[in-house]
């Protein structure tokens, strides 16, 4: 009689509607392990050649394993079965029963563990049986950890064997098998490697099951976590691979809990969180440059947004109108040219500062500037000729009646002047009566 191997558990996975809880990785302090010792394949026996050591009784019971539709009673012969004839050359296929219905049942998953463990053990399994296991084990071994488990390190261990050794066959099987296999194996070894802190083996490993299957939510959501929990946290990433996890798995509120509750600490508040979803939707991979501001680049550029407003409120905040700066200002501002003109033209002033050009008839004078160089703002026009000129650079009083500015109309970026009439310079000339 010839039997099939059971290549297609993960198949009986799918199809039997289980699905694992997604909860978050302990990350417990454990220690690393090293690459896997893989028990060599046995040789493959031809069913030619495999007899009914105990007659048709033996084939009579793996019959009914095999062929029971009720999976948990499929599970409870083949165990049966693999106790009662250990000696059996189908043994090996009978613990593949056994596991593939164990895994297929709810509640089950467990056991499943266990036999495929057993029946990687048994030393007589072939490279057909031996992949299915592994991957029984990288499939449902993330899912059955909890907090504080006991034997957290031993399931590790196991763990990143059956992945590793799943990896090692895998390599020579089939495309198919490739295909479905791989990003099973490639999540298992990364949960492993999340769980024994070795946070950035952990990230490139599940970076690899994302691209393997983009539709799986756990890789990206394991990626989150190793991103904000490691010694120097990138909270950027770890929160764009959170919130892909709950694009992908919308009805999960773990996800959203959770990215909400790290999101909020890191951020401060909730607001932009929005945006973070959204990138998360159309990309795979954070942006090149993405960043999310933290509480503290929040103050900052909040503080720093004040701190440039008043600024800017002070380069437009205008001196006293009754000083000369005052006036000079305003009559710079097209808005308010007119009005201080009105206030201007006509009224007498007595102003401080340097000659900067210098005729019998005239004074340039720079007001309250200290250095010669700087461009005068007053042209005063003498109600008398000088006598006795003072030098340019020398600080002068003058005093004068204010007729006219230029430009008019005014241009702030064009030089300012202010013409005077029925000037005098003190100590250089007398006061026009």
């Amino acid at each position: 009689m010839k039997l099939s191997t059971t290549l297609a558990i993960v198949s009986i996975l799918a199809v039997s509607g289980w699905a694992a809880a997604p909860g978050q990785p302990t990350a417990l302090a454990l220690p690393m392990y090293q690459a896997a010792t893989c028990p060599a394949p046995a040789a493959t026996v031809p069913a030619a050649k495999k007899t009914w050591k105990h007659g048709d009784a033996e084939y009579k019971d793996f019959t009914a394993a095999a062929s029971a539709t009720d999976q948990s009673q499929k599970a409870q012969l083949a165990a049966a079965f693999v106790q009662k004839y250990p000696d059996s050359d189908y043994k090996i296929q009978a613990l593949q029963v056994e596991m593939g219905a164990q895994a297929a049942v709810p509640g089950q998953q467990a056991q499943a563990v266990q036999t495929a463990e057993t029946l990687i053990k048994s030393g007589g399994a072939d490279a057909s049986a031996l992949l299915p296991a592994y991957t029984i084990i990288s499939y449902l071994d993330p899912q059955l950890v909890q907090p504080n488990d006991p034997d957290m390190a031993a399931k590790m261990a196991t763990l990143t064997q059956a992945a590793t050794c799943g990896q090692q066959l895998l390599a020579s099987a089939p495309a198919a098998q490739q295909a479905q296999y791989g990003p099973i194996l490639t999540k298992a070894l990364g949960f492993a490697q999340l769980n024994t802190k070795d946070y950035d083996a952990a990230i490139t490993t599940l970076t690899q099951a994302t691209q393997q299957n983009p539709k799986d939510p756990l890789p990206f959501y394991w990626i989150g976590i190793a991103n904000v929990t490691k010694a120097k946290p990138d909270l950027s990433s770890g929160l764009f691979y959170l919130a892909k996890a709950s694009v992908l798995s919308p009805q999960t509120a773990a996800f959203k809990t959770y990215l909400t509750t790290v999101y909020t600490q890191y951020h401060g508040a909730a607001d932009g969180l929005d945006e973070v979803v959204t990138t998360a939707t159309n990309n795979a991979a954070p942006p090149a440059g993405y960043k999310i501001l933290s509480k503290v680049d929040v103050e900052n550029a909040a503080n720093l947004a004040a701190y440039n407003a008043q600024v800017e409120a002070l380069k437009h905040q205008l001196p006293p109108e009754n000083s000369f700066a005052g006036i000079e200002a305003r009559l710079k501002k097209p808005d308010m040219a007119a009005d201080m003109w009105k206030k201007t033209k006509g009224q007498g002033y007595e102003l401080d500062g340097l000659v900067t050009a210098v005729t019998a008839k005239t004074v340039d004078v720079a007001v309250g500037a200290t250095d010669a160089s700087t461009p005068a703002d007053v042209h005063l026009i003498l109600a008398a000729p000088l006598t006795k000129r003072p030098k340019v650079g020398e600080k002068v009083t003058i005093d004068g009646v204010a007729f006219s500015f230029k430009p008019n109309p005014p241009d702030p970026s064009a030089p300012f002047l202010l013409t005077m009439n029925e000037g005098s310079l003190k100590g250089y000339s007398p006061k026009a009566k």
